[in-house]
């Protein structure tokens, strides 16, 4: 994570390759939420009908930094993944805490994923005129994520996606596939964000300051590193619950989830660096063993790479062994 020509890079990777529109899917106290939408410049020039498959990321950033999508955190394979495919990339943002508490958090992904299943089509032929010719197929439909944006990307696949709502009437979408990186923060993980023995005084208090922000207040946007030293100090103190607010009906655990969850889609990958310290592998074990245990039927597939850190695949491509093999597994759920 280190390379500070990062975001430029991949902008200008995304560039190339994409047209980019950023349409709100909802509003709160005046202030849009946004998903950025990116659609191969290929398929933008098509003369003939074509139907495209869909694959909705998840920004990371703990929950409180991040943008649609961060640069710095968008890994190079899933990038390529979605050119490969000829895919339309979905980039969907969501309030940040503290100001807003997760659990409202939560209910953005809901109402995005009820946006999707209502107005997509209308909003790429609204926001995307030369692309009169292009269908998104739902029925093609994934996602990803990385670090929060993984734990979002399984929220959608357990329950989310599914949420009745006025627009959709529930249980209209169906993930086919999840690709989830680092994704292991579901609160009630035995070894999710904890404390260390002898924790930082001076992150401490960047994190007290930080939790002060005013709440109700709505913050949609923080490109890394704005509040990196803050993240840094929540994930290395373990105090990112205390920026989360309340959660009275334990909605940001993975019981819920699990109890809750109507139908799981097919395949779910779960990637996890073996050496990653700010999500802890450990937590990806439990993690991954409640969901066999629970979801016997589901096809999971576990990749942890030995030796890897937090975001340590940043820079992977899709020719990588570990990659190809997972990709090759998620492709067979998603897109045949």
């Amino acid at each position: 994570m280190e390379n500070p020509e990062r975001g430029r890079i991949v902008t200008a990777d995304l560039e190339a390759k994409f047209d980019r529109r950023d349409v709100a899917y909802k509003t709160v106290d005046n202030t849009p939420i946004e998903a950025a939408i990116f659609i191969p410049k290929t398929l933008i020039s098509s003369s003939e009908a074509v139907t495209a498959p869909v694959l909705v990321h998840f920004h990371g950033g703990g929950l409180i930094t991040g943008a649609v999508p961060e640069p710095f955190f968008l890994v190079d394979w899933v990038r390529e993944l979605a050119h490969s495919t000829s895919a339309i990339f979905v980039s969907a943002g969501y309030r940040l805490a503290p100001e807003t508490p997760a659990v409202s958090i939560l209910d953005d992904v809901a109402d995005f994923w009820a946006w999707l299943h209502a107005d997509f089509a209308v909003a790429i032929r609204a926001h995307f005129p030369g692309a009169a010719n292009l269908t998104p197929d739902l029925s093609r439909l994934a996602a990803t994520g990385e670090s929060a944006g993984g734990y979002l990307a399984l929220q959608s696949a357990l329950y989310l996606s599914r949420q009745k709502t006025p627009k959709n009437g529930g249980n209209s979408n169906r993930l086919r596939a999840v690709v989830a990186q680092y994704p292991a923060m579901f609160t009630d993980l035995a070894a999710f964000n904890t404390r260390p023995e002898q924790p930082d005084p001076a992150m401490d208090a960047l994190v007290d300051d930080f939790a002060g922000r005013q709440p109700g207040s709505v913050r949609v946007s923080a490109p890394w590193p704005g509040d990196a030293s803050v993240t840094v100090a929540a994930l290395s103190n373990g105090r990112l619950r205390d920026l989360y607010g309340a959660d009275p009906e334990g909605r940001l655990t993975l019981g819920y989830a699990l109890e809750r969850a109507e139908e799981v889609p097919p395949a779910l990958w779960v990637v996890q660096g073996g050496d990653d310290t700010w999500v802890a592998t450990a937590g990806a074990d439990e993690m991954v063993e409640r969901l066999r245990r629970e979801r016997p039927k589901v096809n999971l597939k576990y990749t942890v790479v030995p030796g890897g850190w937090h975001g340590f695949d940043q820079m992977n491509k899709l020719e990588d062994e570990w990659v190809k093999e997972g990709v090759e597994f998620f492709n067979r759920f998603w897109l045949e």
